[in-house]
């Protein structure tokens, strides 16, 4: 195999990567997400309902902090983008000339934050499976370290 063929490989394999998204997340089973949760001292549990219909819905919860952390895994990721998207559309109420909101998406990944001056929300999807914060701006730097480090 010559030095050209190597390259050309290489190139391929990064240039698919980045834009399939495969460096930049993490897929999150049911038990993992409960196992990085409870590492970091939060409860995790299975629950039966939340806003949208799922295979397995769980939430994480932490003494001391004002907001929970929801778990979806969905029976697809069809179902997944659909939660995504009403979730996105509910935000519209807070979002004023005072706030912020970013997305970012690939073709597994689709991230989107909101900001305004008390109040911040996140909602990150991967394939079939979602995770959605709201909280309050003290805890946004403690958030986004947390999917940070879990690659959500």
């Amino acid at each position: 195999m010559n030095k050209k063929s190597i390259l050309l490989g290489i190139v391929i394999i990064v240039v698919t990567c980045l834009t399939t998204g495969c460096i930049f997340y993490n897929y999150l089973e049911p038990t993992d997400f409960k196992e990085q949760f409870s590492a970091r001292g939060y409860t995790v549990e299975k629950i039966e309902k939340a806003d949208y219909e799922a295979k397995y819905i769980s939430k994480a919860t932490k003494e001391d902090v004002p907001y929970e952390v929801l778990y979806y895994q969905f029976g697809s990721e069809a179902d997944a983008k659909k939660a995504y998207k009403s979730y996105k559309e509910n935000l519209s109420n807070i979002i004023t000339s005072d706030s912020s909101d970013v997305e970012s998406k690939s073709s597994v990944l689709a991230k989107y934050e909101c900001k305004s001056e008390k109040e911040y929300i996140i909602i990150s999807r991967v394939k079939d499976t979602l995770i959605y914060v709201s909280t309050t701006v003290d805890y946004e730097k403690e958030i986004d370290d947390i999917l940070e480090d879990i690659k959500y």
